[in-house]
């Protein structure tokens, strides 16, 4: 029931952004007021609005309330880094470029410290958000000792940390890098962009105890569609 109520008031405040209803820069319900018009615990008003602002709908100052995001999605670097935050993926839907298995040395992107002919899985994703415009390319490039059966996966669906967990992997540290590249003709087309336009890549490592890398992960993200920030509490400066 409560999953219910929550998609409902979800896909309620979705429409008002979606429609102009509410514009960019208006404050949303707090959660307060959504407990009061929908009847819901606090908890579950805080889930909506939280899901809001990671789909880049919404923004959340602290102590101002939660306002609707501008046009550029608002994207918190520190997302892709904590695992509580990593395991739920970001709202959107993916569609699968390609999949499959090679030699490391044949990756889309280098597996650090593994062997050339090491077996790696390699795949290909495009992100849409939820207004199903295209969002970034991911490319994917697995360990296949570490998770053997990843291909027979729900490839569309898959969130590669939760799995890696589920198969017993304990990763130890999580490392993002920041690429500054210029867009080929290849990703400019998956990105329904223009060849030459500079973008930003992130590139994130899972690595386990002893630094292993098992997995390599690099978003390349549609120019002109984000602003990246990190934003830490003052009592963590």
């Amino acid at each position: 029931m409560a999953e219910a109520v929550y998609k409902q008031i979800r896909r309620d405040l979705e429409s008002r952004i979606h429609a102009g209803r509410l514009m960019p820069g208006a404050r949303l319900p707090t959660e307060k007021q959504l407990c009061e018009e929908y009847g819901v615990s606090r908890p579950t008003a805080q889930r909506v609005l939280n899901d809001l602002a990671e789909a880049g709908l919404a923004v959340r100052r602290r102590r101002h309330g939660t306002f609707v995001a501008d046009a550029v999605r608002q994207i918190n670097l520190l997302n892709f880094v904590v695992p509580e935050t990593a395991e739920k993926g970001t709202p959107g839907r993916h569609e699968v470029v390609s999949a499959r298995v090679v030699r490391a040395a044949d990756a889309v992107a280098p597996l650090p410290g593994a062997d050339p002919g090491t077996a790696v899985t390699e795949l290909v994703r495009r992100k849409f958000d939820l207004l199903d415009s295209v969002q970034s390319v991911e490319r994917h490039v697995v360990l296949f000792s570490a998770a053997p059966e990843l291909l027979d996966q729900d490839l569309e669906e898959l969130v590669s940390l939760p799995y890696l967990r589920e198969l017993g992997v304990e990763v130890d540290t999580i490392r993002l890098h920041l690429d500054p590249v210029v867009l080929g003709e290849h990703d400019a087309e998956l990105l329904e962009s223009t060849p030459g336009t500079p973008a930003l890549m992130r590139r994130r490592e899972l690595r386990v105890t002893g630094g292993t890398v098992i997995e390599v992960v690099t978003t390349l993200v549609r120019p002109g569609t984000a602003d990246f920030f990190v934003e830490l509490p003052a009592s963590a400066v």
